[in-house]
């Protein structure tokens, strides 16, 4: 019992050493206020998620100068070439996120061309049909809505990316094969034991958490491959291959992990929306009201130009990803020089910054009543609004998906509209928060939602 005890000690000093050694700020910051390690800890520890992360990280700013330190070991990512083997780095590699000059440019090139193929609300709306199929036979039961989301994401996916089947929305009984492996892989990406990120080197090792892992993404290349031969295969027996509009034609000539899940987060986030019409059913019937004004009945597919005039829908998209954007964080950058934020404010060459795109979007020097859901606000939005929706980020790096990703929300949420009414259980809290998971790419613990049908 003794050693234990001892060795217990010794696992946990090395374990504090090691932060205070290699997470220790310059003293140019010194001037910023810190997030305390140990309640970031507490929270975890506690099943908390970003809810109360956020939280802390806000609490963490009293005098409001925009800027908090944040232990690297739990919120950010060292520069890419100098990061040791993590499940992150092992499942996407050298994507977009990470990379630079002109193979970021190249690669940028390649998705952006393939997601512009792959704007085509008609597909989207045959999917989308598919879920309202599988919904007729659920209907009036609570349903977790997350696990319907991400059933219709791999749906289009499987069908835009290459013209293959994922047989996702045939049943509720059975988990689809593609997504029981990608489940599987995010929850050993997001839920990483702390001492493998305090001493990476762990995950090198022939441990079973990590022969596991890499079992997960050889079963994962092999279905992607699968389905790319298959896909290849017929492009060559096609007369004019030109003509193709699927995405394969980006990710062929440069297949990585990052395009492929960017589609799915970019509409899996469909979730949040259908929340908030539950949540409130006077938004809901006013949405409706003009989707079937628009559209005229769901026997009408979503094109590129109706799905323009559907401008209340689209502004409850926007505040729901407002307060719930697809990731909390941007991946850190490094300044290649001094950088002035303000006349007192400088961050030194060197520094890794990350973007919260929480905070930014719950700032009530920008927003009236912050963390209130009101579409209206992006009815007419002034120039600062504008510029401080950030979802997707913004500049030259910003999402490759978001085009996409507002298509096809429109077309998704549309379609329910016009065949279900979408309602909170009976015994359902009213809760003002979604409660998240602790990953930075926010996820819900659960949600359960009803979806009657019209009368």
């Amino acid at each position: 019992m003794i050693f234990w005890l001892y060795l217990i000690f010794i696992v946990l000093t090395l374990f504090f050493y090691f932060i205070r050694r290699n997470y220790k700020s310059s003293k140019e910051l010194d001037f910023i206020p810190t997030v305390s390690f140990f309640k970031y800890i507490s929270i975890l520890l506690s099943n908390g998620g970003q809810n109360e992360i956020q939280k802390l990280i806000h609490e963490s700013d009293p005098n409001k100068i925009g800027l908090v330190k944040v232990s690297s070991v739990v919120h950010t990512i060292p520069k890419y070439e100098l990061l040791p083997k993590t499940p992150a780095s092992i499942f996407f590699g050298k994507g977009m996120i990470v990379s630079n000059g002109d193979y970021w440019r190249r690669q940028r090139n390649i998705a952006s061309t393939a997601f512009n193929r792959a704007l085509r609300p008609d597909m989207v709306a045959e999917c989308t049909n598919e879920f309202i199929m599988l919904l007729n036979k659920w209907t009036d039961i609570p349903i977790d809505v997350l696990s319907l989301t991400k059933r219709l994401t791999i749906q289009i996916l499987g069908k835009l990316a290459f013209s293959y089947d994922m047989k996702a929305l045939d049943s509720l009984e059975e988990q689809p094969y593609f997504l029981e492996i990608y489940n599987k892989i995010l929850q050993h990406i997001f839920n990483r034991p702390l001492l493998s990120m305090a001493f990476p080197f762990l995950n090198s090792l022939p441990l079973k958490r990590n022969i596991e892992f890499s079992s997960l993404i050889k079963e994962f290349d092999n279905f992607i491959y699968k389905m790319i031969e298959q896909r290849r295969l017929e492009m060559s027996k096609a007369k004019n291959e030109n003509e193709n509009t699927d995405l394969l034609a980006g990710i062929l000539d440069s297949a990585n992990y990052e395009k492929i899940i960017t589609q799915i987060r970019s509409l899996e986030i469909i979730y949040i929306i259908l929340y908030y019409l539950a949540k409130y059913p006077d938004v809901q019937k006013k949405a409706r009201e003009e989707v079937i004004n628009v559209l005229g009945s769901a026997s009408n597919l979503p094109t590129s130009e109706n799905l323009k005039n559907l401008k209340y829908l689209t502004a409850i998209i926007m505040e729901s990803l407002r307060l719930y954007p697809p990731a909390s964080v941007l991946v850190n950058r490094k300044p290649t020089k001094p950088l002035n934020l303000s006349s007192n404010i400088t961050i030194p060459k060197g520094a890794k910054i990350s973007v919260n795109f929480w905070q930014i979007h719950r700032n009530p020097d920008i927003w009236n009543d912050a963390n209130k859901f009101i579409p209206e606000r992006f009815i007419n939005p002034t120039k600062e609004t504008k510029t401080s929706w950030i979802p997707f980020s913004i500049g030259p790096r910003n999402c490759i998906g978001q085009n996409f990703s507002m298509m096809g929300q429109k077309v998704v949420i549309a379609l329910t509209l016009l065949n279900f009414e979408i309602l909170l259980p009976p015994n359902a809290q009213h809760l003002d928060e979604i409660p998240l998971t602790k990953s930075l790419l926010l996820h819900p613990k659960k949600i359960d939602l009803i979806f009657s049908k019209l009368k």
